[in-house]
C-alpha cells in the first residue's frame, strides 16, 4: 500500500496531491507541466515537499515535520524514465545488472536471470540498445527497475517513445505486465488511451491539483467539466435552448450529421471548421454555439459531399445523452474555442545518490558524426571516451568527435545527448565523463560549486528564433504576433534553458509591446515542454501555430514543415553553451585534447556550420 500527500511550490503553482493506491495501477494524466512528472519525482525521493507524508508498505519515507527524506536509494522504487535511459555501449546484460552490481555475483545472477525469463527477453541478453526495436528497449528499460525488487514502480511517458505501429501492442503488452507485477505502480502520460489501457483509476490533474478521480470508463462517460473532456475525447455541451444552461455529454460516433434540422430535443448547428480522417472516419470539428466533434462514415461524407464551411445539424439519440450536473467550475470552464485534443526537470539540488535510481538516469546517445583534423596526442589503442553532451550540441559535436577518432586510431567517442538537467544529474552521480557540456551557465557552475570540474570555457553562442508551419495559416510574422494573434503556441519548460531564455525574451518585449505582453502571449501556450525537438515536432505536425526554438535544431527535414521567424535582436538572448572536462575524466590528456579542438578556429567553423555563432 502507497499512502502520500504532498505539497510542493512550484514557479506557477501549488502541487496539492493525496491519495492512497494498492495493488494497482493509477495513471495521473494531464496536459505537459501540470506536475505529473513533479509528483514522481517527489515520491522517488529525487525533489523533498514543502510538506507532506509517504509511506510504503507501513514505511515511512518522508515527512518534513519528522525530518524523515530518505535517500532514493532507500526507497526500494523502481523508476522507468521517459527515454528509457539506457547505456549505449552496454549490452541488455550490463544494464539491467547495473542496478545491483552492489550484490553478491550469485544472487545478481539470479535476480537477472528471473527478470529476463520475466520480461521474455532472453534472446536479447547480448544485444546493445542501439539493435533493440521501441518494444524491446521498453521491455530492457523495466527490467533494470523490476530487478531491484521494488516496491513501488513508477513510469515516466513509458511509451512517448514509441511509434505510432507499435505503441498500440507494446500498450497492450504493459498492461499484462504491470497486472503481473501486483504492487503499485504510477504511470504519468498525456496521451488519454495510454490511461484508457493501463489504469485501474485515473487521476487527472491540472495545475498541480487532481480535478477527477475514478475509473477510466466513468471519466470518459461523465467528464467533470471540459478540460477533462478534451483528454477524453468526450463532447461536453451545453444543452440547446437551456435556462439556466444545463450540461450533457455524447460521444463523437453517436451523433448523427445533416443539412436539415430534424427537430430533436438533443440538436447542435454549427460550422464545420475542420475535418480529418481515422481510419474508415472523418472526424468533424463543428462550431456553433457550442464546440463538439462528430465522427462519421467515410463514404457518407463523400455521398454527402460535406466540407468545411458547411452549416450542419448534429442530432444524438436520448439513449446516448449523459446528463453531466452544472457545477461553478464547469461555468469557469465553459469552452466556446475549437477544443484540442493534447496527444502529445529533474531537480536543482542532488545528492550522490546510489545505484539502483542512478541508473535508470542514464540516456542512451551515440555519436555518429564525420570530419576534422586535428594532431594526436598519442598512439592510443581501444580506448573508449564518454561524453555528456547538451542535446542541442549533438551535430557539431558528432563531427568533431568523428575527425578526432580517424585522427586516433583505437579511440572511440560516444556520449549522452540530453538536456543540461540530465546529463548533468549524470555527472552529479558519478558517471565517468571525460567531457561535459552545458547549454545553461547556472547548471555548470553549480558542478564546479561541486568540485566535479576546475575551469569551463564558452564554446558556442546560440540564440532563440520562431517556427510556424509551412501553411502558416494565422499568418504570424513577428514577435508581436504572438500576443495579438489568435493562436497555440508551444514553449519550452521554464526549468530547462530554451524554456528560461524565451521567457526572459517577452519580459525583454515588454517595453515595446507593453507591459502585459508576456501575459498576452503566455495565456496562447498550449503545451510545455523539455527539449527543443519535441517543440519543432508539435508545430511540424500542426499541433501548434508556433513555437520557440533555437535555429541550430531546425534540420533540414525539419525546414521541409516550417518556416523560421527571426526575433528582434534587441529582445532577443545568447545562448550561450559551455565546455568543461571533469576532474574525474577517465581520459583526461585525451579530453583536454579535443576540448581544445572545440575551442580551436578549426572547431568554431564546424559550429557555424551548424548555425552557431562563434565564441569571440
Amino acid at each position: 500500500m502507497l499512502k502520500f500527500q504532498f505539497k510542493k511550490r512550484l514557479r506557477h503553482f501549488t502541487l496539492d496531491i493525496s491519495q492512497e493506491i494498492g495493488q494497482e495501477t493509477l495513471v495521473l494524466i494531464g496536459h505537459s507541466g501540470c506536475g505529473k512528472s513533479t509528483l514522481l519525482k517527489l515520491l522517488a525521493g529525487l525533489l523533498s515537499p514543502d510538506e507532506g507524508k509517504v509511506e510504503l508498505s507501513g514505511h515511512v519515507l518522508c515527512d518534513p515535520q519528522q525530518k524523515i527524506d530518505l535517500p532514493p536509494e532507500e526507497r526500494n522504487i523502481g523508476f522507468v524514465f521517459q527515454n528509457y535511459a539506457l547505456f549505449p555501449h552496454l549490452t541488455v546484460w550490463e544494464n539491467i545488472s547495473y542496478g545491483i552490481s552492489k550484490l553478491a555475483e550469485e544472487e545478481r545472477n539470479k535476480r537477472i536471470e528471473e527478470t529476463i525469463a520475466f520480461l521474455g527477453i532472453e534472446h536479447l541478453i547480448h544485444s546493445k540498445p542501439a539493435m533493440l526495436s521501441g518494444g524491446e528497449q521498453q521491455r530492457v528499460a523495466l527490467a533494470r527497475a523490476l530487478v531491484t525488487q521494488p516496491k513501488l514502480l513508477l513510469l515516466d511517458e513509458p511509451l512517448s517513445a514509441l511509434d505510432v505501429s507499435t505503441r498500440s501492442y507494446v500498450r497492450a503488452e504493459l498492461k499484462q505486465l504491470l497486472k503481473k507485477l501486483s504492487i503499485p505502480s504510477i504511470v504519468v502520460t498525456h496521451d488519454y488511451e495510454d490511461a484508457r489501457v493501463l489504469a485501474d483509476r485515473v487521476a487527472v490533474m491540472d495545475q498541480g491539483k487532481v480535478i477527477q478521480f475514478g475509473k477510466p470508463s466513468e471519466i470518459t462517460r461523465f467528464p467533470a467539466n471540459h478540460f477533462v473532456a478534451e483528454f477524453t475525447g468526450t463532447n461536453l455541451v451545453t444543452l440547446p435552448g437551456s435556462q439556466p444552461l444545463s450540461y450533457v455529454a455524447f460521444d463523437p460516433w453517436k451523433a448523427e450529421i445533416s443539412r436539415q434540422s430534424q427537430s430533436s430535443p438533443y440538436e447542435w448547428y454549427g460550422e464545420i471548421r475542420d475535418m480529418s480522417t481515422l481510419g474508415g472516419l472523418v472526424h468533424l470539428h463543428v462550431e456553433g454555439e457550442s464546440s463538439f466533434y462528430v465522427d462519421i462514415p467515410m463514404d457518407l461524407c463523400d455521398a454527402e459531399g460535406f466540407q468545411i464551411g458547411d452549416k450542419v445539424f448534429a442530432k444524438v439519440p436520448s439513449e446516448e445523452i449523459r446528463i453531466i450536473p452544472s457545477s461553478p467550475e464547469l461555468e469557469r470552464g465553459r469552452q466556446t474555442e475549437p477544443k484540442q485534443k493534447i496527444k502529445s526537470s529533474i531537480p536543482k539540488k542532488r545528492g550522490k545518490w546510489a545505484y539502483p535510481l542512478a541508473a535508470v538516469l542514464m540516456v542512451a546517445g551515440m555519436a555518429t558524426a564525420y570530419g576534422v583534423n586535428s594532431q594526436p596526442v598519442n598512439n592510443t589503442v581501444n580506448t573508449e571516451m564518454f561524453a555528456l553532451i547538451a542535446a542541442n550540441a549533438t551535430d557539431p559535436f558528432n563531427e568533431i568527435a568523428e575527425g578526432f577518432e580517424k585522427e586516433h586510431p583505437g579511440v572511440k567517442v560516444e556520449g549522452t545527448f540530453a538536456g543540461t538537467q540530465v546529463i548533468r544529474t549524470q555527472l552529479e552521480q558519478g558517471a565517468k565523463a571525460d567531457l561535459f557540456l552545458s547549454a545553461d551557465l547556472e547548471h555548470i557552475e553549480a558542478v564546479k560549486e561541486e568540485g566535479l570540474i576546475d575551469e569551463f570555457y564558452p564554446v558556442s553562442n546560440n540564440r532563440v528564433v520562431i517556427v510556424v508551419p509551412k501553411d502558416d495559416r494565422i499568418g504570424i510574422d513577428s514577435l508581436e504576433d504572438l500576443a495579438t494573434k489568435k493562436l497555440k503556441l508551444v514553449i519550452g519548460t521554464d526549468t530547462v534553458p530554451i524554456g528560461k531564455y524565451t521567457r526572459e525574451i517577452f519580459e525583454k518585449a515588454q517595453g515595446t509591446y507593453g507591459d502585459d505582453f508576456t501575459d498576452q502571449v503566455m495565456s496562447h501556450v498550449v503545451s510545455l515542454e523539455t527539449n527543443v525537438k519535441q517543440v519543432l515536432q508539435k508545430v511540424s505536425l500542426g499541433e501548434a501555430e508556433a513555437g520557440l526554438v533555437y535555429p541550430t535544431d531546425v534540420t533540414p527535414e525539419f525546414l521541409k514543415k516550417v518556416e523560421v521567424i527571426d526575433i528582434p535582436k534587441e529582445f532577443n538572448v545568447v545562448a550561450t553553451n559551455y565546455i568543461a572536462v571533469p576532474n574525474e575524466a577517465p581520459n583526461k590528456e585525451l579530453a583536454e585534447e579535443l576540448m581544445n579542438i572545440m575551442l580551436s578556429d578549426q572547431g568554431q567553423e564546424v559550429f557555424v556550420k551548424y548555425k552557431y555563432s562563434p565564441v569571440k
